[in-house]
């Protein structure tokens, strides 16, 4: 597609409009269609979604926004003055994603199927932005004058450019590809004429083909002007590192004034996940720790000078569960830290103004948008809304709730109520997963759609599901916390456990119908779902993507992910430890499933969850299965993702509220269910005494 054609596809980027005003509700299209600053996951938080202009009077971020129709997405690259009444542009605009292909397990990429964050790059002179664009399959640079509005792309390398950054003087930009990859991958094609051999490259559930080994970064300089190009010094590929100043251990860091210097490290002799301290550094090398109780940051605690280099400052979770995100700020030498925010709302990235933070954060209710936070005692100033209409459609209410489960561990949710919601009346409910900061959009994975549910009236309850040293404490090592994790399911019971304990509670109150609860899940999640259908008897029908655990996961995992799992303490297939896999084995006792069992899976996936499926339908245990090509473990198809997210719809309709769809399609798929149904209650009454 030449640019006119993208920039006609993309012209709805930025339109205000949209957004199901004639029905005034949330809709699964309404949520496929929302326009996104950034990527709903960051794959990678080093890399920022915002960008300041050099003087700090304007922020260039990339929008994106997915259209079911034509299943394509457009991102769009928008210019926001930080002036009052000031309107966002659009300068650019592309019809492809550049997906996140980080290398892992020594493979050169693994995909998971989230878009990379793209970092816009300014000129010194704050006259062009510079940033990656893809066209035609290939990721270059691209630059955007901003007075002229030309358009132009500077690099024409014959692989993937990566990354890149400008020089101080704005003459050069030097820019990160793997060139050697291509060869690799032209070695396993001639490899293939002779037949692969299955070793550790080998990723079967995903493909024969064995994964690409990883190849050495290579860094080019070249010259905006003419276009010349050439290997770039050590001095200038050093701008990719972090800076030798700080230590290389070093997750976090951030530079100030007089070059001023602040980092976290780990502490040495603690246990995993370990404690970090936080440190500073004047010009003259000069160090201070923060010693005070709250200086307690986390791996990826981020931290911001003020424009004076006079204080830092910093976040911690704190609150129940570390449910709430607190911003101190600390005078090193000066002053103890002390808080000066304090909110319940995801603050996904940050950067210093003057005396405040320009932050992107969500709200349960309110989708991504841009905020200048104040700590003077006035009031945030939203900057920009990419879904300003969003917030005037019908919503169900949100309640944070906290409590503890059998074992004592404090856990929290949202329960989002249903949009008619009337004292008195029971109503049915499903929990979606694993995590709950932020936008309440459809769970970790994006599949199970939390406010149309609430459109049709359900009770959603969104659990964060804690990470594995809130639950059994902090080991020695991160292979010595999992293994204490995964031991007899330690980490499933407590989950399963602050599920059932929240869930009963709200049938305790009057809420919730106790026959008419539903349970999903992706990934994490879709584990937490197989467990329950085994040891639960509350949920009456359940959907999964990225599942499932069972015994002969070695052979679709390849040996380098199994080693992980027998690191951890999981069985080989060779062992055939039938009393572990009685614990959460759906293929082995298909008998005992206690609901109904959606597979929603991508064609990367599905081999792990085909035993399952095939299992639980042989038995007679109502399941259906469907496979989207082209996928990875995060759907990210438009036309996919309002699949899914209708498919769950009718699912829970048709178990916890006997609904058909109306759409011919979907009833086609609910009278298959219904059969199933009628046949799984007829075996259920044989078996009775």
């Amino acid at each position: 597609m030449d640019d006119a054609r993208a920039a006609d596809h993309c012209s709805a980027a930025l339109n205000q409009g949209g957004n199901d005003h004639l029905a005034m509700q949330v809709t699964a299209e309404t949520l496929v269609g929302l326009r996104d600053i950034g990527p709903i996951y960051r794959a990678d938080p080093a890399r920022a979604i915002l960008a300041l202009s050099p003087n700090k009077d304007s922020v260039a971020f990339q929008i994106q926004r997915g259209d079911a129709g034509t299943n394509k997405h457009c991102a769009a690259l928008v210019v926001l003055p930080l002036r009052a009444g000031s309107a966002a542009a659009i300068v650019d605009t592309a019809d492809e994603l550049i997906m996140d292909a980080a290398p892992a397990f020594g493979w050169a990429s693994f995909h998971v199927g989230v878009p990379a964050p793209v970092t816009p790059r300014w000129a010194p002179s704050g006259e062009w932005v510079a940033y990656l664009k893809r066209v035609d399959r290939s990721t270059q640079i691209w630059i955007v004058d901003l007075t002229s509005k030309r358009v132009r792309q500077i690099t024409h390398a014959g692989v993937d450019v990566e990354d890149f950054r400008i020089t101080e003087d704005g003459r050069m930009i030097v820019y990160q590809t793997r060139p050697a990859l291509h060869d690799k991958v032209k070695m396993i094609d001639f490899e293939g004429l002779r037949g692969w051999r299955y070793d550790s490259r080998a990723l079967p559930i995903k493909t024969a083909r064995p994964q690409s080994p990883n190849s050495v970064r290579t860094y080019t300089a070249l010259v905006i002007d003419d276009g010349t190009e050439r290997p770039a010094t050590e001095a200038e590929s050093a701008a990719f590192a972090q800076p030798p100043s700080v230590p290389p251990e070093a997750p976090a860091f951030a530079i100030g004034p007089n070059q001023r210097k602040a980092w976290i490290e780990p502490v040495g002799g603690s246990p995993f996940p370990p404690d970090y301290a936080l440190v500073v550094e004047d010009r003259m090398g000069k160090r201070a720790v923060c010693s005070a109780t709250v200086c307690k940051p986390d791996a990826w605690t981020p931290l911001w000078w003020t424009d004076d280099g006079s204080r830092l400052r910093f976040t911690r979770r704190e609150g129940w569960g570390n449910s709430v995100t607190a911003i101190y700020e600390w005078a090193p030498g000066k002053t103890a830290p002390r808080r000066i925010y304090r909110t319940t709302d995801a603050l996904i990235e940050c950067q210093p103004v003057a005396k405040d933070l320009l932050c992107l954060r969500e709200r349960s209710r309110v989708p991504r948008h841009l905020v200048r936070i104040s700590f003077d005692g006035s009031n945030d100033t939203t900057l920009f809304r990419s879904n300003p209409d969003f917030v005037s459609l019908k919503q169900g209410e949100v309640k944070r709730l906290n409590w503890r489960n059998d074992w004592g561990v404090e856990f929290y949710g949202d329960l989002v109520y249903p949009v008619n919601f009337r004292e008195g009346v029971r109503s049915p409910l499903v929990v979606v997963q694993y995590r709950t900061r932020g936008f309440l959009r459809g769970g970790v994975g994006d599949e199970i759609p939390i406010q149309p549910l609430a459109n049709r009236g359900y009770f959603v309850l969104v659990v964060d599901i804690r990470d594995a040293e809130a639950i059994v404490g902090r080991k020695t090592t991160a292979a010595a916390l999992q293994t204490t994790y995964d031991r007899d399911f330690v980490g499933q019971r407590n989950i399963l456990s602050a599920i059932e304990t929240s869930v009963r509670s709200l049938v305790d109150q009057g809420l919730v119908d106790a026959e008419r609860i539903g349970i999903a899940g992706l990934s994490a999640g879709s584990v937490t779902v197989q467990f329950a259908a085994l040891n639960s008897s509350l949920f009456a029908a359940g959907s999964v993507s990225g599942c499932c655990l069972e015994p002969t996961q070695d052979a679709f995992l390849g040996p380098m992910i199994s080693a992980r799992y027998h690191e951890a303490g999981w069985p080989k297939l060779a062992d055939r430890d039938n009393v572990f896999w009685s614990k959460i084995s759906l293929m082995m006792q298909p008998e005992r499933v206690q609901f109904p069992l959606l597979f929603q899976a991508a064609d990367s996936e599905y081999l792990a969850a085909l035993g399952s499926y095939v299992s639980m339908s042989q038995a007679g245990v109502p399941t259906d299965l469907f496979l989207f090509p082209g996928e990875h473990h995060i759907k990210q198809q438009p036309a996919h993702q309002l699949a899914v997210y209708k498919r769950n719809l009718a699912w829970f309709d048709f178990w916890l509220r006997d609904v058909l769809p109306e759409d011919p399609v979907e009833r086609e798929e609910a009278v298959r269910w219904s059969a199933m149904k009628g046949r799984w209650l007829r075996d259920d009454a044989s078996k009775r005494p």
